[in-house]
């Protein structure tokens, strides 16, 4: 089933666990998403004095709609027998991001004097699922049916995650419009066309937050708060993102706008009633699923900059800050863990939630020693943002901590031979973590090779490192090794790397397109040998790469293959739900992850769109050749941001590709296309054949 939130708030529909932004329960690698009861989850019934009505009275069934663009699940059930429909909505409100709301609509069908044997009244059942074993639950008031007098409930958590960075457990309250500890009877009269209820819960780490929050929603008609919930989602489509396909493709188009909402439902509303609280990251399988191993445990892992970000900040350069924000404040946590483990600077862990401290689960301490790559992996994506947003500020008082100190710990991590003046990684695992314990894994050491390029450059840009700081970040980047098997051209994952064996993911290959570090006929050989020996089993996101890779050199069949590959067996139909394995094998469900390395490959592999930095420093939007999937004429991209203010849309064929971007405030921009140089000024519609050279896009300084 669908998942649905807000930044806030997520549940699964039908499912027994509504999950809360930052609130996890247990210590260190048992961390995992601290379950509150779904309370929301509720389910009327048609009934008079002799029972309710049942299957044998509905006629074609019941119907489950996701709608994706108001942002509601709707259940819609006919009973043509008693001639009445009953619609039941569910939705955490997107403005009112404290919220949870359930509503139903009946509705007598029949004329009335056919009306003799109508159901009498409705009932309401809750089906919160067990008692959570995360929270102590105390209820602070019962409620009454006095005016602001609302059931309320304390939850504290059981066991803190780190006591150094968390002394405390942390405590939410649940306040109810009304109590559904027993089921609600609904009285309505045969004379009466509609009945319509609503039930409402808020959920805070402040009891006045949460207490607001209602008293403020049920001021409102139930009509103007879901109108005003749509609205929200409907200013997402029409002014934040969205991707129209055209062509014989509705299931992709489909998949796409789906997999844009999934991704979106777990990032914070940036238009809410009441402040929002600081955000605790994007975990593979979204804010409404994590207190399962097959979860994640609703951590965050390398997933989060390498295969969500490049798209959540075309969603908007807001959000990303909201991601990356969230590893700013946990640096110190950072700092601990590298210093506990005998380096300098920052390590990020492996796997992070509430404190910002390791929490890999128990079961894969390897895991936590030796992934060390997802450090330079946020360098890497602070990097491609600065080049999207431009924004000096944000990345100097923000972000450029960050990387100094990552460069700082890459330094202390690397092993360096002064003779030969060459530098490894030893004892690595890189992204295929079917082999643990290796050296010289070439993407960690690529990856690693960006990280520390950018801080050097990035200390010049805010004028905040010294010199011999500078020269040993130069140092060890120019020393690292990149692997490469000179007879037959390709680079091995890691030394001593016997060809044909298999690996789990894609790996080396990245080395290509997300990194940008090797586009040449190494990394052709690269793609072509490790499409062979990368298992059937191996995540979503893995043939999404293979795909955005041979687009960008121009191999259209395969790419297509690999594309189809990537989401084909992923995709469960009903409500295009993601899963983190081929259907038949054990794996996450509503796996984000899957969903990022996705509309990457549309996005970046056939619109050939790019944000990076070029060998001479600067920092650019690039346009090359544009491709489009099986059956699709056209691809349009609404309001990509570029800079801190303005605005691109690009429409992609197999020919060619326009791009129109409007900057608000700033100088305007200027192109660079082969060797022709143009000042495009704030505005500017571009129209780029295939045959064209590549178009570069900057600011006007």
């Amino acid at each position: 089933m669908p998942t649905l939130g807000n930044g806030h708030v997520g549940y699964t529909i039908f499912g027994d666990a509504i999950f809360m932004n930052g609130v996890y329960n247990g210590a260190g690698g048992n961390s995992k998403r601290a379950r509150i009861p779904n309370w929301i989850n509720i389910s009327t019934e048609a009934c008079d004095r002799f029972g309710c009505a049942t299957d044998s009275d509905v006629v074609n069934g019941t119907s489950y709609e996701m709608d994706l663009r108001d942002g509601y699940f709707r259940v819609l059930t006919t009973y043509s027998r008693l001639g009445i429909s009953v619609e039941q909505r569910t939705y955490p409100h997107k403005y009112y991001n404290r919220a949870l709301v359930y509503e139903v609509v009946a509705n007598r069908l029949a004329g009335r004097n056919l009306r003799i044997n109508s159901p009498k009244f409705l009932r309401l059942t809750q089906f919160a699922g067990n008692s959570s074993d995360a929270f102590d639950f105390v209820v602070v008031n019962n409620g009454s049916s006095a005016s602001g007098d609302y059931r309320t409930i304390r939850g504290r958590t059981k066991v803190v995650e780190n006591e150094q960075f968390q002394p405390d457990p942390q405590e939410i309250f649940v306040l109810f419009s009304e109590s559904l500890e027993q089921p609600l009877e609904l009285q309505w009269p045969t004379w009466q066309d509609q009945l319509s209820h609503r039930v409402i819960l808020t959920i805070d780490r402040d009891e006045s937050v949460a207490r607001k929050e209602l008293q403020d929603v049920l001021k409102l008609s139930a009509v103007y708060l879901l109108q005003k919930h749509t609205q929200s989602w409907n200013s997402f489509w029409d002014n934040e993102f969205s991707i129209e396909i055209k062509g014989d493709a509705l299931e992709l188009s489909q998949i796409v706008n789906a997999g844009i909402f999934y991704i979106v439902s777990s990032l914070p509303s940036l238009k809410t009633n009441q402040k929002n609280e600081p955000f605790y990251g994007l975990s593979p399988t979204g804010l409404g699923r994590g207190n399962l191993e097959a979860d994640y445990q609703g951590h965050n892992f390398w997933d989060t900059e390498i295969w969500m970000l490049p798209v959540v900040s075309l969603f908007g350069l807001d959000y990303a800050k909201e991601v990356l924000g969230y590893r700013a404040r946990k640096l110190e946590a950072a700092k601990y863990h590298a210093n506990s483990t005998g380096y300098k600077g920052a390590r990020f862990p492996w796997e992070s939630a509430y404190t910002g401290t390791e929490v890999t689960n128990p079961c894969c301490p390897e895991v936590a020693e030796q992934e060390i790559h997802i450090s330079p992996d946020i360098s890497f994506a602070i990097q491609k943002f600065f080049a999207q947003s431009n924004d000096s500020e944000w990345t100097c008082d923000t972000a450029w901590p960050i990387t100094a100190d990552v460069a700082d710990f890459l330094v202390s991590r690397a092993t360096c031979d002064d003779s030969s003046k060459t530098c490894h990684l030893l004892n690595v695992m890189g992204p295929d973590e079917d082999h643990p314990n290796v050296n010289d894994n070439v993407y960690t050491n690529a990856v690693s090779k960006i990280a520390l390029n950018f801080a050097e450059w990035l200390a010049k840009h805010c004028g905040n490192a010294s010199t011999e700081r500078l020269e040993k970040w130069r140092e060890v980047s120019d020393g690292l090794v990149i692997l490469r098997d000179e007879s037959l051209n390709y680079h091995p994952e890691y030394e001593g790397y016997v060809r044909g064996t298999i690996i789990k993911q894609a790996d080396t290959i990245l080395l290509g397109y997300p990194l940008n570090f090797d586009k040449g006929s190494t990394h052709i050989n690269d793609l072509r040998f490790y499409a062979n020996v990368t298992r059937e089993s191996g995540p979503a996101m893995t043939w999404s790469m293979f795909a955005a890779n041979y687009l960008r050199n121009f191999e259209l069949t395969l790419a297509n293959e690999f594309f189809e590959r990537g989401y084909k067996s992923y995709v469960r139909p009903e409500f295009k739900v993601w899963s983190e394995t081929p259907m038949g094998y054990d794996g996450s469900a509503n796996f984000l992850t899957g969903i990022g390395g996705f509309l990457q490959a549309l996005i970046f592999g056939y619109g050939s769109l790019d944000f990076g930095r070029t060998d001479n420093d600067l920092f650019l939007m690039f346009l090359g050749i544009t491709l489009t999937p099986p059956n699709v004429e056209e691809v349009f991209i609404n309001s990509i941001p570029y800079g801190q203010d303005a605005k691109c849309t690009i429409r992609f064929k197999n020919r060619y590709s326009e791009i129109s971007c409007y900057d608000r405030i700033g100088k305007g921009f200027q192109m660079s296309q082969g060797q022709k140089r143009s000042i495009l000024g704030r505005s500017f519609n571009l129209t780029r054949q295939n045959e064209d050279p590549p178009i570069a896009i900057s600011f006007l300084r």
